[in-house]
Parts: structure tokens; C-alpha cells; sequence
């Protein structure tokens, strides 16, 4: 019977990073899912990240001042503690909303998305994983903004999104409803003196439809082309969640036929993959909104997750004003929307099914498939996507919900725990 599962959350109170443990064996609902540990680590650490091998968690501190801050984390059979090796370094921008790993250059790199700022900061990673604290910076050049006054008064990059073969970086941004396309270049790096920044340029940008305010994307894994109309090369599909439309959009990603090296050089440079609009404004809205509520101004959609067999989609939104620090348990839980995918990627609209998240505010959702020491060790559970976390910042609780049915789409709550820093951010070790 496989151990206990590790997970870690960061959120915006206490100014901790959670250490729980989750034993779906356990009898009582109140003994499956326990704090073990608790670790004061930045300001707001609301998004984690781990380094390749899962050694090493990189903590994002969106409330830290003049400047967001990256920080290291060991992790071992002990628990998370400090890394001495490991000193913080300066995103370069405010509201460090979101980091991703590049693995296709040497060195690696942490990508940070600065949703105030707005800029991208880019950090080098040494070959045990921890970083000097120099880092350097791209700010992202100014682009039409979207219709919504209130939150496009500037652009707002919110994630960066590493596609599975490692050859661009997606950075949503809100402020521009654009998908704004890096390419990774892992031969800059071989220049003497270069700075990181120089592995990443800005090549194209996929505008999506005015008000959308994209917040996260999600890939699937790659495949051979075909089921989807590609050319005979690769091909993945890209998943767009829509904070201000409440929506998802759907992208066939297509590389050439060629697979580039693993690390290009300056003579064969990275072959960069096509983007496909297939589908727009997924609705992730039920019929009428909360009976206290005139309309669903107050809903933006937060994230979404996709099971490993690539067949289900699940995505959360937020019904209220998501308080970070003062939002409250009363009231209606807020919906998770449930969609099957069809063989060629695409969602089926007809199918979705809304289910209440177990709390309010849903920021992260994060499938036991993503756990990064498990994965291919023969956990039936994991290689399922059987568990679902929740991470619910306004009533401040992680809730595991577990995947039944025939087709694995209803949710069930299995376990809560409440009080654990109003939680932006749940990730599975």
C-alpha cells in the first residue's frame, strides 16, 4: 500500500509554506489530511515550484516590496528547511504571480511572470539547483489593452508556460488578452557574458477574443499528428483559462515534422511550433448566478488542471470578491467546471458538469498526477489522476476531492483542512 502523500500550500497569510499529509486509508475524514509542518517564507509565497529531480521547491513572494523575491527550499526525508545555498533573488517586478522551469537550456532557468510591473524576470539555476541572486530582466513592450477598465488599465502577464518540448514559453496576459510567444534559444546562453534573459525572445502573440483576460494555461502531453489535422510531425493542444470571460479557449499546438535537437546551437536553432485556434468562450458559468448576487460580475475563473489520460478538463471559478486575507466561509461553495475531451482535444461543451469545490475562492487546483516523485512508480492513484487538491483562499482550507464514476468525472470529497494560510497554491511532492 503506497505511503502517505506529501503536499506543500503557500498562501497569503502567516507568510508560511504548509507541509500536509494525506492518507486517504484512514477511517475519519478529520485524519486523512494533517499539517505536519510549517515554514515562515517570504511574503505571500503563492506559488511553488519544483526543480526537476523535486529536490528543491523555489517559493514566489507576490507581496514582497520594492520587488518580488524567489527563495529556495531543501527538500528532504526531514521536511522543508532553508537552503543555505540557495539566497534569494529579486524578480525584478511586483506581484510575482507565477514561475516556470525551463529544462532545455544549461543552464536551467525559473521564468517568473511580475503580473504588476509588468515584466518577466529570469533566473539561472546551477547544476544542484539552487542560484546566484543576480537575475536579470525582460520587460514585456506595450500592446493594445482589453475593454475591461477596471483590470486592463495595463498589460498583466500571469503565468509562463513552458511547452512540453521545451521550445517556447506561453505568458498569458490578462491586461492584453494576447498569449505572448518566447522562444526559448538555449544557444544564447553559450555566449560569454550573456544574460539569462537572452534565452528567451518574443516572437509572436496570439490575440484571443476582447474582455477575455487569460490567466493560465495548461498543454497536454505530445503525441504523433493526425486525429487533430496536423502536418505529420508533433502535436499537443493548448488549454486557455479566461479569468474575466469566465472561459476556456483551445489551441492546437503543431511542431515541424523535424524534431530540432534537445539543445539547439547558433547553426540548428530551435523549430518553433504553430498555434491553432480550434475553439473560443467555453463557458464556465452556470445558468444564473448565487441567489444573493445581481450578476456574475464577481466571478473570474482561476485555474485549470487535466487528467493524464487526457480525457477529462476541470477548471474553478471564483463567485466572490476573492479576498485574499479577509474572505469569508459563509455563503454558497464555488463551482469547479467538469468537461469531458474528445479523442482530437477538443472540449465537449455538452458535457460539462459543475460541481461544488468543498470551499471558496478556488486560486490553484492541482491533480496527485503531478506529483513529482511518483510519477511512473506504479501508484495506481497517481498514475489515475485518482485526487484532486483544492486550494480555497477566501474560507482558507485545502480540500482533496477524489475522482469516481465510470468515466472518473464525478468529484466526492474525501478530506478538508482548514487554517492553513489562506491558500493561493497546492502542489503534490
Amino acid at each position: 500500500m503506497p505511503s502517505p502523500y506529501t503536499l506543500y500550500t503557500g498562501g497569503y497569510a502567516d507568510r508560511s509554506v504548509f507541509t500536509l499529509s494525506f492518507d486517504p486509508t484512514q477511517d475519519e475524514p478529520q485524519d486523512r489530511l494533517v499539517v505536519t509542518d510549517s515554514l515562515q517564507h517570504g511574503r505571500a509565497p503563492t506559488w511553488l515550484t519544483f526543480s526537476q529531480d523535486g529536490s528543491k521547491l523555489y517559493t514566489t513572494s507576490e507581496w514582497s516590496e520594492p520587488e518580488g523575491e524567489i527563495k529556495t527550499l531543501a527538500v528532504g526525508s526531514d521536511g522543508l528547511r532553508e537552503d543555505d545555498a540557495g539566497p534569494q533573488a529579486s524578480t525584478g517586478g511586483l506581484w510575482a504571480c507565477h514561475t516556470g522551469l525551463v529544462t532545455s537550456t544549461k543552464p536551467h532557468l525559473l521564468v517568473t511572470a511580475n503580473y504588476k510591473g509588468p515584466s518577466l524576470s529570469v533566473v539561472p539555476l546551477q547544476a544542484d539547483g539552487t542560484f546566484t541572486g543576480a537575475s536579470s530582466f525582460d520587460v514585456l513592450p506595450g500592446r493594445a489593452l482589453g475593454p475591461v477598465d477596471s483590470r486592463q488599465e495595463s498589460p498583466h502577464p500571469h503565468g509562463a508556460h513552458v511547452d512540453p518540448l521545451g521550445r517556447v514559453v506561453v505568458v498569458p496576459d490578462l491586461g492584453t488578452d494576447d498569449l505572448r510567444l518566447f522562444k526559448i534559444k538555449p544557444e544564447a546562453l553559450a555566449q560569454p557574458g550573456a544574460p539569462a534573459s537572452a534565452a528567451l525572445e518574443e516572437y509572436d502573440a496570439i490575440h484571443l477574443e476582447a474582455g477575455d483576460g487569460p490567466r493560465h494555461v495548461l498543454f497536454s502531453p505530445v503525441r504523433k499528428s493526425g486525429s487533430s489535422g496536423g502536418g505529420g510531425g508533433d502535436e499537443a493542444l493548448l488549454y486557455v483559462l479566461n479569468e474575466l470571460s469566465n472561459s476556456l479557449s483551445v489551441l492546437l499546438v503543431t511542431y515541424p515534422a523535424t524534431r530540432a535537437p534537445a539543445l539547439a546551437s547558433a547553426s540548428a536553432p530551435t523549430a518553433l511550433p504553430t498555434f491553432t485556434l480550434l475553439q473560443s468562450r467555453i463557458s464556465l458559468l452556470p445558468s444564473s448566478p448565487f441567489p444573493h448576487q445581481p450578476s456574475f460580475a464577481t466571478w473570474h475563473a482561476a485555474e485549470l488542471v487535466l487528467t493524464p489520460d487526457g480525457r477529462t478538463l476541470i477548471a474553478s471559478n471564483r463567485a466572490e470578491g476573492h479576498d485574499p486575507l479577509h474572505g469569508s466561509r459563509d455563503g454558497p461553495q464555488d463551482l469547479l467546471a467538469v468537461f469531458a475531451v474528445a479523442d482530437d482535444g477538443r472540449i465537449d461543451e455538452g458535457s460539462r458538469r459543475l460541481v461544488e469545490c468543498g470551499g471558496r475562492a478556488p486560486r490553484h487546483l492541482s491533480l496527485c498526477s503531478e506529483s513529482v516523485t511518483r510519477q511512473g512508480r506504479g501508484d495506481a492513484a497517481v498514475d489515475k489522476g485518482r485526487y484532486l487538491a483544492v486550494a480555497a483562499h477566501d474560507s482558507d482550507e485545502v480540500v482533496i476531492m477524489e475522482r469516481v464514476g465510470a468515466d472518473g468525472r464525478e468529484l466526492k470529497e474525501v478530506a478538508r483542512r482548514q487554517d492553513v494560510g489562506r491558500p493561493g497554491v497546492v502542489v503534490w511532492l
